[in-house]
């Protein structure tokens, strides 16, 4: 009988996983054993909503969080607990330096702004959050170039403002800006109609949507997005057996999302990878699913119509609904 060398690779790598997974060093002293050890997992991102808002009691609330909640399963049980905290510089900016949080969830400025460049491992897209466009429902403004020569609110600290600048630039078209330092001051002149559309993140717009100002009208996001950010999830740069566990939580949540058939895998069963490699919890799969769900689950939780949000998933839907995500498995 021939026996393929791949198929005796296998087989060894079948037989050495629990020795692997009971003995490598690495699973005594990383990051996982310092979050076994203190008994709760820490996450932390920069406010936004729908995606991280703290709550009493640490847990948080927002998709974030329940991503928190979801890896925080994996790595201590069914039970685990979990801290979720909302960022704020200069204030957290020590807490950053000395790598206080086991998952981050941050952009690429966000690292950039707090000098984690040579500190976290960028890894998987949690988010895409996206610069958009917020007016009146009556406005006959149904694209960005319908805002030619009228006034645009944003704050001067928001890069969606560049996105349009980017966008009027190469339409030869040009907007009033209406620049603010104060949300409140930006949200109070558009609802007094001062100006005629408000350019910021999809989540800030759909926070300012859901409550009307004092003249009680309602507005409308346009659909064209005029960039998309990725909030990545982050973690320390030390360990990279914590990295891959984050990562393929992450990953694992996405790919649950798709249906268990005939051919190919979903749900519980989405991707292979052996957790006793990454010192996992045994039934992690199923407990998370059970405890959180899936990304699907996740974001209509938090954005969908049962929402104060009520946002589309847009590009954050799978790519076989043309979204963004695609999971680094079979499909």
């Amino acid at each position: 009988m021939r026996v393929s060398f791949l198929a005796l690779f296998l087989a060894a790598g079948a037989l050495a996983a629990p020795a692997f997974a009971a003995e490598s060093p690495l699973l005594d002293k990383g990051r996982l054993s310092e979050i076994k050890s203190r008994g709760h997992l820490a996450c932390a991102a920069f406010p936004r909503p729908g995606l991280a808002s703290e709550s009493a009691g640490g847990s948080g609330s927002g998709l974030f969080a329940d991503l928190c909640h979801a890896i925080a399963i994996a790595a201590l049980g069914p039970d685990a607990k979990y801290e979720f905290s909302t960022l704020e510089l200069p204030k957290d900016a020590d807490d950053l330096a000395k790598n206080a949080f086991d998952v981050l969830f941050l952009t690429e400025r966000e690292i950039a702004d707090a000098s984690l460049s040579g500190k976290v491992a960028p890894g998987p897209v949690a988010f895409h959050e996206t610069h958009r466009l917020l007016v009146p429902v009556e406005s006959d403004v149904n694209k960005p170039e319908d805002l030619a020569g009228k006034p645009v609110c944003y704050h001067e600290s928001d890069r969606a403002s560049l996105a349009l600048d980017e966008r009027f630039d190469r339409a030869r078209l040009e907007y009033i800006h209406t620049g603010f330092q104060e949300d409140v001051e930006m949200v109070d002149a558009y609802n007094v109609h001062h100006c005629a559309a408000v350019v910021s993140e999809s989540t800030d717009l759909a926070s300012i949507r859901s409550r009307q100002g004092v003249l009680k009208f309602d507005s409308r996001l346009l659909a064209e997005p005029l960039g998309v950010v990725p909030i990545l999830t982050a973690t320390p740069l030390s360990d990279p057996l914590w990295s891959a566990a984050v990562s393929w939580v992450t990953h694992f949540e996405l790919a649950a999302e798709r249906a268990q058939t005939n051919w190919r895998a979903g749900g519980a069963k989405a991707i292979s990878i052996d957790g006793a490699f990454l010192a996992l919890d045994a039934g992690w799969r199923e407990n998370i699913l059970a405890k959180v769900g899936d990304y699907g689950a996740i974001f209509e939780r938090n954005f969908g119509e049962k929402s104060s949000l009520k946002l589309s998933r847009g590009v954050n839907a799978p790519w076989s609904a043309g979204g963004l995500f695609a999971p680094p498995v079979p499909e």
